[in-house]
């Protein structure tokens, strides 16, 4: 007979998530994978195959949990509204007391180091925001809300910049009080 799982998946992702996040995935041992989520080592292997393919699911786990929301202003919104919503999202974060940075920008400066798997996932998340983004541009072009000579291509490459950018920027202390004040200049770049 088949044993059953003492541990709940998700959670195990969740807190696989925060030690990737905290730690960064090359840091990150499988001793420090078995102490945060509570799995034993024979357990992880079983369930996920290696650190690879935990990281990838926790990857999944991520874009799931906490981007979908905040990819919510865009689906919902495709519009110049959601993209302020959108922003709005990524400042409120970056600006907070306990931000850590975003889990993708962390280990795109990593991307040497982990599978080639978990690489493209990395990737797919940045085109689909992308794509979301360049949705959002074309509707507000068309409803007069940005001028018709700005590339909406252009416009979403240049957000995700943007959004790339706070993901570090946001680690820094001494500039939390600054990040607020960039969503105006990034309006009246997108604007002009």
């Amino acid at each position: 007979m088949a044993r059953t799982k003492d541990y709940d998946r998700h959670d195990v992702l969740d807190k696989a998530v925060n030690v990737f996040w905290q730690k960064g995935y090359k840091a990150c041992s499988v001793a420090d994978i078995v102490k945060a989520t509570g799995l034993n080592t024979a357990s992880m292997y079983k369930e996920f195959g290696d650190k690879d393919g935990l990281f990838e699911e926790a990857i999944d786990h991520y874009r799931q949990n906490v981007l979908a929301p905040r990819l919510n202003a865009l689906m919902n919104e495709p519009s110049i509204k959601g993209v302020e919503d959108f922003l709005k999202t990524i400042i409120s974060g970056s600006s907070s007391k306990g931000y850590r940075g975003c889990l993708m920008m962390n280990h795109l400066s990593q991307k040497h180091s982990i599978s080639r798997r978990a690489a493209k996932k990395l990737d797919e998340l940045r085109e689909t925001t992308e794509s979301l983004l360049e949705v959002a541009f074309r509707n507000a072009q068309a409803g007069g809300d940005i001028s018709a000579d700005k590339d909406p291509v252009v416009l979403a490459s240049f957000v995700m910049c943007f959004v790339h950018g706070l993901g570090l920027y946001g680690r820094y202390q001494s500039t939390k009080s600054e990040i607020p004040k960039l969503y105006e200049v990034i309006f009246q770049a997108v604007g002009e």
